[in-house]
């Protein structure tokens, strides 16, 4: 009865074999770990000083600035006057993109740069994942803070009951993030070249989504939406930042971007974690 009892509480872990494990059992142990999740995060925010001062001055300043270089940027190539070109919609759509791009750079190396940790721990390896998406989201807070102040001094913009789509926009956000961050960490772990390819990349998607400009503009007959159509909607951020773009100007979000951005965030985050679980026993063996 003893050695019977010894056995079943042995788990016995194949490290070259991909493929899912028990997704109970995953799922719950990942629960219990959880504050290992958080504690990992703000381990990573004090080891990049973003729990100072200067560090959360710093996440508010990055993308304020770069949102101040676009508006310049649309000003000049659309030929407008500055108060005609509407800078809120450019800086909450940069921050929230900066969101998704930022979770899905920090998961990129989740995996390697945790390799002692990989090798001396038995732990859910998601629990890097949602460390890191944690993390982002934390660092994304005073970004909004100072969009919200943009909002109430800019002439024209408006406080509606549409603004409370926007937690829902930014879960959508992180979930998109997440399962992106999922695919592009194990890719990593094979091709350890992955991550220097991303900021390249990303600026591509930015330009290409409805950051600079509203997705109507992505969808009609304008110089832009010629030449993307309905084919803009298989980018994973272009609903999305529709749902945002609608609920910041106070408007009824389009139920096309409502659709559009939770089938992604759904098909993403689910098979994004599916993916890193199959193969996360594989890891210890390739770092």
């Amino acid at each position: 009865m003893a050695k019977d009892a010894v056995k079943s509480s042995v788990r016995v872990y194949t490290p070259h074999k991909a493929g899912l494990p028990n997704l109970r059992e995953y799922f719950g142990e990942l629960w219990r770990r959880r504050d290992f999740a958080k504690e990992l995060s703000e381990t990573n925010m004090r080891a990049g000083n973003t729990n100072t001062v200067l560090g959360q001055a710093w996440l508010v300043l990055n993308p304020l600035l770069l949102a101040g270089v676009y508006f310049l940027l649309v000003v000049v190539l659309s030929g407008k006057h500055p108060a005609d070109v509407d800078f809120p919609q450019i800086a909450s759509g940069l921050f929230l993109f900066f969101l998704v791009s930022g979770i899905i750079q920090a998961c990129a190396t989740s995996v390697t740069t945790a390799g002692s940790l990989i090798l001396n721990m038995n732990f859910p390896r998601m629990l890097l994942i949602l460390s890191h998406t944690y993390l982002a989201f934390r660092r994304f807070i005073p970004t909004m803070i100072v969009y919200f102040f943009i909002h109430l001094i800019w002439p024209g913009s408006v406080w509606s009951l549409q603004m409370l789509w926007m937690p829902l926009v930014v879960l959508l956000a992180l979930l998109i993030g997440m399962g992106i961050g999922c695919f592009v960490a194990t890719w990593q772990v094979y091709f350890r070249d992955t991550a220097q390819f991303l900021p390249y990349v990303i600026r591509i998607w930015l330009y290409s989504s409805p950051v600079l400009y509203t997705g109507e503009y992505f969808l009609n007959s304008s110089a832009i939406g010629k030449f993307t159509g309905e084919w803009i909607l298989l980018n994973p951020v272009f609903g999305m930042l529709g749902v945002w773009g609608d609920a910041l100007h106070g408007q009824w979000p389009n139920m096309t971007y409502l659709l559009v951005a939770v089938a992604w965030a759904l098909v993403l985050s689910i098979g994004g974690t599916l993916y890193f679980v199959s193969r996360e026993r594989d890891f210890a063996v390739r770092l």
